[in-house]
């Protein structure tokens, strides 16, 4: 046995030299019985560790805005009295029209609020 072994577990835990002897022994010698092809199964599964399932992102659901809306609407209008061939491509967002041969896209954008 190693002597600065058994000092240091004598210092360490405060315990006898007998005690340092015995806990060295003890670590020492395989007592750990053979198991069975089942139990061994079952150290197999209590070994794994949890992995997270990987789940697919939700799509968030949008809330309509019917105050875009109604500003889009408003500009349709006002471009229909002014302009040709006026074509709303996304009710809250944008407008396609031509005007002297040229084709325009009129988008609007909401900032977010600041917080």
């Amino acid at each position: 046995m190693n002597e600065k072994q058994i000092d240091l577990y004598m210092r360490k835990l405060d315990i006898s030299r007998e005690e340092a002897i015995a806990l060295i022994a003890d670590e020492e010698a395989d007592n750990l019985p053979e198991l069975s092809p089942e139990q061994r199964k079952v150290e197999k599964e209590m070994r794994k560790a949890d992995r997270k399932v990987e789940t697919a992102p939700r799509k968030r659901e949008r809330k309509p805005d019917e105050n875009k809306r109604f500003l889009m609407l408003m500009l349709e209008t006002f471009l229909n009295d002014v302009v040709s061939d006026v074509s709303m491509t996304n009710p809250e967002r944008e407008i396609e029209f031509f005007h002297m041969g040229e084709r325009y896209r009129l988008t609007l954008a909401k900032p977010r609020k600041e917080k």
